[in-house]
């Protein structure tokens, strides 16, 4: 049950949903699908790494699986998928100018998922 309220959730749009969200020098346009650096320079990223970030944004600071995020996010069961989270989260990561090898934002927690660790104010 608690899989399928997920599904549900994530399906259907939210009333009022909030478009834009900041967090350490960023803006996240999500209506644009851009992101804003604090100088004003943006950089575009795709519906399917948005789906990523908004996820990661709508859960700051905490824990979020591989398993939660397949299930959310609606990916198919085994390595492609996972090949192809990474793949967002590797976009994700370059896009955010993180350092690869000393991210400070996505951080990776070998054998339990991801978590976000910026503060994040919607609007």
């Amino acid at each position: 049950m608690a899989r399928v309220r997920a599904r549900l959730r994530v399906s259907k749009p939210k009333s009022g949903a909030q478009q834009t969200a900041r967090f350490n020098g960023w803006t996240a346009h999500f209506d644009r699908y851009v992101l804003e650096d604090e100088t004003g320079e943006e950089t575009a990223f795709s519906h399917a790494e948005g789906e990523v970030l908004r996820m990661f944004l709508e859960a700051p600071k905490r824990l979020i699986s591989r398993q939660q995020m397949q299930e959310s996010l609606g990916g198919a069961a085994g390595e492609s998928f996972d090949r192809a989270m990474d793949v967002r989260i590797s976009r994700l990561r370059t896009k955010l100018r993180e350092d690869p090898k000393n991210p400070r934002l996505i951080k990776t927690i070998y054998g339990a998922g991801y978590i976000f660790l910026g503060d994040v104010a919607w609007s």
